[in-house]
Protein backbone atom coordinates (compact mmCIF):
# COMPACT_ATOMS: atom_id res chain seq x y z
CA UNK A 1 0.00 0.00 0.00
CA UNK A 2 0.84 3.62 -0.72
CA UNK A 3 2.01 5.88 1.85
CA UNK A 4 -0.81 8.42 1.74
CA UNK A 5 -3.11 10.10 3.76
CA UNK A 6 -6.10 8.70 1.86
CA UNK A 7 -4.76 5.62 1.28
CA UNK A 8 -4.79 4.53 5.32
CA UNK A 9 -7.94 6.71 5.89
CA UNK A 10 -9.74 4.21 3.57
CA UNK A 11 -8.00 1.02 4.66
CA UNK A 12 -9.45 -1.51 6.71
CA UNK A 13 -8.41 -1.47 10.76
CA UNK A 14 -5.62 -4.51 9.75
CA UNK A 15 -4.40 -2.67 7.13
CA UNK A 16 -4.07 0.59 8.95
CA UNK A 17 -2.41 -1.35 11.80
CA UNK A 18 0.17 -2.79 9.62
CA UNK A 19 1.00 0.49 8.06
CA UNK A 20 1.18 1.99 11.44
CA UNK A 21 3.14 -0.46 12.80
CA UNK A 22 5.77 -0.58 9.75
CA UNK A 23 6.28 3.10 10.35
CA UNK A 24 7.17 3.33 13.96
CA UNK A 25 9.87 5.64 14.97
CA UNK A 26 12.91 4.47 16.39
CA UNK A 27 12.77 7.27 19.14
CA UNK A 28 11.43 10.36 19.88
CA UNK A 29 14.22 12.27 21.31
CA UNK A 30 15.58 15.40 20.73
CA UNK A 31 18.62 17.10 22.11
CA UNK A 32 15.98 18.79 24.72
CA UNK A 33 15.45 15.25 25.85
CA UNK A 34 19.16 14.35 27.44
CA UNK A 35 18.88 17.24 29.89
CA UNK A 36 16.90 20.12 31.48
CA UNK A 37 19.85 23.06 32.06
CA UNK A 38 17.30 25.16 33.35
CA UNK A 39 16.53 22.72 35.92
CA UNK A 40 20.13 22.15 36.73
CA UNK A 41 20.76 26.00 36.87
CA UNK A 42 17.71 26.65 39.43
CA UNK A 43 18.94 23.43 41.55
CA UNK A 44 22.53 24.78 41.95
CA UNK A 45 22.07 28.70 42.01
CA UNK A 46 19.48 28.13 45.00
CA UNK A 47 22.48 27.98 47.31
CA UNK A 48 25.26 29.01 45.50
CA UNK A 49 26.16 31.24 48.09
CA UNK A 50 26.48 28.91 51.00
CA UNK A 51 28.56 26.03 48.88
CA UNK A 52 30.83 28.78 48.15
CA UNK A 53 31.45 29.83 51.80
CA UNK A 54 31.46 25.53 52.28
CA UNK A 55 34.58 25.69 49.62
CA UNK A 56 36.32 26.90 52.93
CA UNK A 57 36.05 22.97 54.71
CA UNK A 58 37.95 21.53 51.33
CA UNK A 59 41.66 19.97 52.26
CA UNK A 60 40.81 20.83 55.98
CA UNK A 61 43.21 18.21 58.28
CA UNK A 62 40.73 18.09 61.38
CA UNK A 63 37.64 18.81 58.92
CA UNK A 64 35.25 17.32 61.58
CA UNK A 65 35.73 20.29 64.09
CA UNK A 66 36.20 22.58 61.42
CA UNK A 67 32.80 21.59 59.74
CA UNK A 68 31.19 21.77 63.45
CA UNK A 69 32.37 25.12 64.02
CA UNK A 70 31.22 26.20 61.00
CA UNK A 71 27.79 24.81 61.36
CA UNK A 72 27.50 26.18 64.66
CA UNK A 73 28.47 29.84 63.47
CA UNK A 74 26.31 29.46 60.08
CA UNK A 75 23.79 26.79 60.72
CA UNK A 76 21.96 27.40 57.05
CA UNK A 77 24.55 26.22 55.55
CA UNK A 78 23.78 22.57 56.67
CA UNK A 79 20.75 23.16 53.65
CA UNK A 80 23.41 22.09 51.73
CA UNK A 81 23.73 18.87 52.52
CA UNK A 82 21.65 17.00 50.64
CA UNK A 83 22.73 18.18 47.25
CA UNK A 84 26.20 17.49 48.55
CA UNK A 85 25.35 13.75 48.42
CA UNK A 86 22.85 13.63 45.70
CA UNK A 87 19.38 13.77 47.34
CA UNK A 88 16.04 15.36 46.58
CA UNK A 89 14.83 14.16 50.25
CA UNK A 90 15.46 17.04 52.84
CA UNK A 91 14.19 15.04 55.47
CA UNK A 92 16.10 11.74 55.72
CA UNK A 93 15.06 8.85 57.71
CA UNK A 94 18.52 7.12 58.48
CA UNK A 95 19.29 3.96 59.75
CA UNK A 96 22.60 3.50 62.24
CA UNK A 97 24.59 0.35 63.54
CA UNK A 98 26.90 1.00 66.08
CA UNK A 99 29.86 -1.66 66.79
CA UNK A 100 27.94 -4.24 67.92
CA UNK A 101 25.47 -3.96 65.04
CA UNK A 102 23.14 -2.77 67.30
CA UNK A 103 20.24 -0.48 65.18
CA UNK A 104 19.19 2.83 65.79
CA UNK A 105 16.64 4.64 63.40
CA UNK A 106 16.86 8.72 63.24
CA UNK A 107 15.59 11.45 61.27
CA UNK A 108 17.64 14.51 60.07
CA UNK A 109 15.49 17.81 58.60
CA UNK A 110 17.43 19.82 56.41
CA UNK A 111 14.64 22.42 56.14
CA UNK A 112 14.24 23.08 59.51
CA UNK A 113 18.07 22.93 61.00
CA UNK A 114 17.96 21.88 64.88
CA UNK A 115 20.24 24.48 65.86
CA UNK A 116 20.82 22.52 69.74
CA UNK A 117 22.55 19.38 68.07
CA UNK A 118 24.73 20.38 65.43
CA UNK A 119 26.66 17.33 66.53
CA UNK A 120 24.16 15.14 64.32
CA UNK A 121 24.40 16.20 61.10
CA UNK A 122 28.07 16.50 61.68
CA UNK A 123 28.46 13.27 62.53
CA UNK A 124 26.37 12.32 59.28
CA UNK A 125 28.44 13.86 57.34
CA UNK A 126 31.24 11.88 58.47
CA UNK A 127 29.23 8.72 58.52
CA UNK A 128 28.01 9.21 54.78
CA UNK A 129 31.87 9.91 53.58
CA UNK A 130 31.22 13.59 52.66
CA UNK A 131 33.85 14.97 54.87
CA UNK A 132 36.23 12.46 53.73
CA UNK A 133 35.36 13.67 50.18
CA UNK A 134 35.75 17.39 51.13
CA UNK A 135 39.00 16.14 52.71
CA UNK A 136 40.78 14.07 50.68
CA UNK A 137 38.76 14.63 46.97
CA UNK A 138 37.41 17.90 46.59
CA UNK A 139 39.62 19.86 44.42
CA UNK A 140 37.61 22.24 43.03
CA UNK A 141 34.80 24.33 43.43
CA UNK A 142 31.29 23.06 45.15
CA UNK A 143 29.06 25.33 42.86
CA UNK A 144 30.59 22.97 40.08
CA UNK A 145 30.51 20.08 41.66
CA UNK A 146 26.95 20.38 42.55
CA UNK A 147 26.14 21.12 38.87
CA UNK A 148 27.73 17.58 37.99
CA UNK A 149 25.21 16.33 40.60
CA UNK A 150 22.25 18.28 39.63
CA UNK A 151 22.85 17.09 35.86
CA UNK A 152 23.01 13.72 37.30
CA UNK A 153 19.78 13.83 39.27
CA UNK A 154 17.90 15.20 36.44
CA UNK A 155 18.19 12.34 34.42
CA UNK A 156 15.85 10.46 36.44
CA UNK A 157 13.69 12.59 34.78
CA UNK A 158 14.34 11.49 31.12
CA UNK A 159 11.23 8.84 31.42
CA UNK A 160 8.69 11.26 32.12
CA UNK A 161 10.30 14.22 29.66
CA UNK A 162 9.43 11.65 26.41
CA UNK A 163 5.78 11.85 27.04
CA UNK A 164 6.77 16.07 27.40
CA UNK A 165 8.78 15.91 24.08
CA UNK A 166 5.49 13.72 22.21
CA UNK A 167 3.36 17.43 23.55
CA UNK A 168 5.65 19.51 22.27
CA UNK A 169 6.09 17.82 18.95
CA UNK A 170 1.66 17.91 18.98
CA UNK A 171 1.96 20.86 19.89
CA UNK A 172 3.86 22.60 17.25
CA UNK A 173 1.90 20.67 14.72
CA UNK A 174 -1.37 21.99 15.88
CA UNK A 175 -0.06 25.23 16.21
CA UNK A 176 0.78 24.93 12.37
CA UNK A 177 -2.59 23.63 11.37
CA UNK A 178 -4.94 26.08 13.09
CA UNK A 179 -2.50 28.77 11.43
CA UNK A 180 -3.28 27.61 8.34
CA UNK A 181 -7.02 26.42 8.63
CA UNK A 182 -7.78 29.14 10.79
CA UNK A 183 -8.81 26.97 13.99
CA UNK A 184 -9.01 27.55 17.33
CA UNK A 185 -6.86 25.31 19.85
CA UNK A 186 -5.98 24.76 23.70
CA UNK A 187 -3.18 22.59 25.03
CA UNK A 188 -4.35 20.80 28.26
CA UNK A 189 -7.55 21.69 28.34
CA UNK A 190 -10.46 20.31 30.82
CA UNK A 191 -13.91 19.90 30.07
CA UNK A 192 -14.67 22.63 32.03
CA UNK A 193 -12.81 24.82 30.02
CA UNK A 194 -14.31 24.01 26.59
CA UNK A 195 -17.99 24.20 27.52
CA UNK A 196 -17.25 28.22 29.16
CA UNK A 197 -14.55 28.57 25.83
CA UNK A 198 -16.61 27.02 23.44
CA UNK A 199 -20.79 26.00 24.82
CA UNK A 200 -19.87 22.24 24.21
CA UNK A 201 -20.02 19.82 26.54
CA UNK A 202 -17.34 16.95 26.17
CA UNK A 203 -18.08 13.75 28.09
CA UNK A 204 -15.47 12.33 30.04
CA UNK A 205 -14.14 9.05 31.52
CA UNK A 206 -12.27 11.25 34.31
CA UNK A 207 -13.89 14.44 35.59
CA UNK A 208 -10.44 16.16 35.62
CA UNK A 209 -8.88 14.84 32.53
CA UNK A 210 -6.90 17.01 30.56
CA UNK A 211 -6.78 16.65 27.11
CA UNK A 212 -3.50 17.50 25.09
CA UNK A 213 -4.91 19.68 22.82
CA UNK A 214 -7.75 20.56 21.84
CA UNK A 215 -9.30 21.65 18.30
CA UNK A 216 -12.08 23.82 17.56
CA UNK A 217 -13.81 24.88 14.29
CA UNK A 218 -16.08 27.97 14.97
CA UNK A 219 -17.55 26.80 11.29
CA UNK A 220 -18.71 24.12 11.55
CA UNK A 221 -18.88 23.65 15.76
CA UNK A 222 -16.83 20.54 15.62
CA UNK A 223 -14.12 19.97 18.14
CA UNK A 224 -11.50 17.23 18.13
CA UNK A 225 -9.51 15.96 21.15
CA UNK A 226 -6.11 15.02 20.87
CA UNK A 227 -4.19 12.84 22.94
CA UNK A 228 -0.63 11.68 22.31
CA UNK A 229 2.41 9.67 24.11
CA UNK A 230 5.37 7.50 22.89
CA UNK A 231 6.54 4.18 24.41
CA UNK A 232 10.41 3.24 23.37
CA UNK A 233 10.03 0.00 25.82
CA UNK A 234 7.27 -2.24 26.15
CA UNK A 235 5.05 -4.04 29.12
CA UNK A 236 2.01 -4.57 30.48
CA UNK A 237 1.21 -0.81 30.77
CA UNK A 238 0.70 -0.51 26.99
CA UNK A 239 -2.39 -2.87 27.50
CA UNK A 240 -4.14 -0.53 30.16
CA UNK A 241 -2.96 2.05 27.82
CA UNK A 242 -5.14 0.85 24.56
CA UNK A 243 -7.99 0.44 26.97
CA UNK A 244 -8.00 3.76 28.40
CA UNK A 245 -8.04 5.45 24.93
CA UNK A 246 -11.11 3.31 23.75
CA UNK A 247 -12.71 3.69 26.69
CA UNK A 248 -12.24 8.02 26.21
CA UNK A 249 -13.31 7.06 22.45
CA UNK A 250 -16.34 5.59 23.52
CA UNK A 251 -17.18 8.62 25.95
CA UNK A 252 -17.15 10.76 23.14
CA UNK A 253 -18.62 9.20 20.62
CA UNK A 254 -22.17 9.20 22.98
CA UNK A 255 -21.92 13.06 22.58
CA UNK A 256 -24.53 14.23 19.84
CA UNK A 257 -22.50 16.96 19.28
CA UNK A 258 -19.62 17.08 17.10
CA UNK A 259 -16.88 16.03 19.17
CA UNK A 260 -14.27 13.77 17.51
CA UNK A 261 -11.22 11.65 18.81
CA UNK A 262 -7.51 11.20 17.57
CA UNK A 263 -4.99 9.50 19.40
CA UNK A 264 -1.29 10.22 18.10
CA UNK A 265 1.83 7.72 19.67
CA UNK A 266 4.44 6.04 18.81
CA UNK A 267 7.56 3.88 19.93
CA UNK A 268 9.10 0.20 19.07
CA UNK A 269 7.47 -0.80 22.68
CA UNK A 270 3.69 -1.59 20.31
CA UNK A 271 5.87 -4.01 18.86
CA UNK A 272 5.53 -6.04 22.20
CA UNK A 273 1.68 -5.13 22.68
CA UNK A 274 0.07 -5.36 18.73
CA UNK A 275 -2.89 -7.41 19.88
CA UNK A 276 -4.27 -4.57 22.69
CA UNK A 277 -3.80 -1.89 19.74
CA UNK A 278 -5.09 -4.02 17.41
CA UNK A 279 -8.44 -3.73 19.51
CA UNK A 280 -7.67 0.23 19.28
CA UNK A 281 -7.57 0.59 15.98
CA UNK A 282 -11.12 -1.45 15.33
CA UNK A 283 -12.73 1.26 17.52
CA UNK A 284 -10.57 4.43 16.83
CA UNK A 285 -10.93 6.13 13.72
CA UNK A 286 -7.65 8.20 14.02
CA UNK A 287 -4.50 6.87 15.06
CA UNK A 288 -1.21 8.23 13.95
CA UNK A 289 2.79 7.68 14.79
CA UNK A 290 5.02 10.71 14.25
CA UNK A 291 5.84 9.46 10.35
CA UNK A 292 2.42 10.31 9.68
CA UNK A 293 2.55 14.02 11.55
CA UNK A 294 5.71 14.23 9.04
CA UNK A 295 3.64 13.87 6.05
CA UNK A 296 0.57 16.38 7.36
CA UNK A 297 -1.64 13.47 7.71
CA UNK A 298 -3.16 16.00 10.48
CA UNK A 299 -3.35 18.45 8.05
CA UNK A 300 -4.83 16.41 5.55
CA UNK A 301 -7.50 15.21 7.95
CA UNK A 302 -8.81 18.76 8.86
CA UNK A 303 -8.45 20.01 4.95
CA UNK A 304 -11.34 17.49 3.79
CA UNK A 305 -13.21 17.73 7.79
CA UNK A 306 -12.71 20.94 8.42
CA UNK A 307 -15.77 22.78 7.93
CA UNK A 308 -18.63 20.33 6.94
CA UNK A 309 -17.83 17.04 9.13
CA UNK A 310 -20.97 15.92 11.15
CA UNK A 311 -21.70 12.79 12.98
Amino acid sequence: MEFSYDNYIKASPDERLNLFMSTLAITNRTPEYYINWEKVIRGTKKFELELNTLNYLIGKSDIYNESFNLFTKQPELIKTIPSLIASRDIVLDILSLDENYNMEFQQLDFKNINTENIKKYVDFCEDSGLLSFLKNNANRSLVDYVYGIEAGLDSNGRKNRSGTIMESILSKNVDKLCAQLDLEHKSQATASYIKKKWGITVPVDKSERRFDEVIYDYRSNNIWIIETNYYGGGGSKLKSVSGEFINLNNFINKSEQNIFFIWITDGKGWNTAKKPLSEAFEQIDYIFNLEMLKEDFLVNLFNIKKTNYKK
